[in-house]
């Protein structure tokens, strides 16, 4: 194998595992508003520690999207500019 090949795998696998991590966040985040609405359901009271608790998980998500989203980005170029 030459370097050139070697270089484009690495930055497959990467690319691959930012995936995962993309697919992780997103997850979370889908998960943290569905259990947001089924807590509201079972305890109306405490609507307020909820939404903080989720304002706080859809921050922590939106931000770790957002970093993964631009190393999937620069990943591509590098790939890109290999070829």
């Amino acid at each position: 194998m030459d370097k050139l090949e070697l270089k484009k795998n690495c930055l497959d696998l990467a690319y691959k595992r930012n995936l995962y991590l993309l697919n992780a966040l997103l997850i979370i985040g889908v998960g943290s508003i569905i259990t947001f609405f089924a807590g509201l359901i079972l305890n109306l009271d405490k609507w307020f520690n909820y939404s903080v608790v989720l304002v706080i998980v859809f921050s922590l998500t939106y931000v770790g999207y957002i970093k993964v989203d631009n190393s999937l980005k620069n990943i591509s170029e590098a790939i890109i500019k290999l070829k």
